[in-house]
């Protein structure tokens, strides 16, 4: 098994983040899948694309719109391919591009239903994504993991009565301080 390219981090980065081995493969498989997990969680609580890769066809309904600019879902944009407005293919030398915001504006306002292909992601390639982004990766698998050795399991007890409970488990504190600066502003 090997990441895809889209994973935030490298193999070998997290286990030298954990102390392991190099030359220690037992755990290679569960580590991958941990960084791919946590990769697609990271990308849900940004909401945004870590890594660079084409969107295609994104919808945006601009039907009775009133204005120039249209919002891509992703940013920064690296790219437009296609762009087609109400069943025509519009060239894409006539369009403004914020790439930092993915904000495109038109010489005239939108009309009918946009269709965008594009390519869009915070860092261009798993080696270039911001350093925060590794280290917020690294502490979920961390996490995970903790987590799967102790199970997680809290309980009480009042005299002769003892209850056991899994406790739920959301974005670890350090992860979320570590992502928080590349989450887009409008979740």
């Amino acid at each position: 098994m090997s990441l895809p390219t889209t994973a935030a981090t490298t193999l070998e980065n997290l286990k030298s983040f954990l102390g392991v081995n190099a030359q220690d493969t037992s755990k290679d498989s569960l580590y991958e899948l941990l960084i791919e997990s946590c990769t697609e969680a990271a990308e849900k609580y940004l909401g945004r694309n870590i890594v660079v890769r084409t969107i295609t066809e994104e919808p945006h309904d601009k039907q009775g719109s009133k204005t120039k600019y249209l919002q891509l879902n992703q940013y920064p944009v690296s790219s437009i391919t296609t762009l087609i407005e109400d069943g025509q293919t519009i060239d894409t030398a006539i369009l403004k591009l914020d790439n930092h915001n993915g904000i495109i504006k038109k010489p005239t306002n939108w009309k009918g239903v946009v269709l965008i292909t594009y390519t869009a992601g915070i860092a261009a390639n798993t080696a270039s994504v911001p350093k925060n982004i590794q280290l917020a990766i690294w502490h979920w698998v961390k996490d995970i993991l903790n987590l799967q050795e102790n199970c997680n399991i809290k309980g009480e007890t009042l005299g002769d009565y003892s209850v056991s409970f899994y406790e739920e488990h959301s974005v670890p504190k350090q992860v979320g301080f570590l992502l928080e600066g590349y989450r887009r502003s409008d979740i």
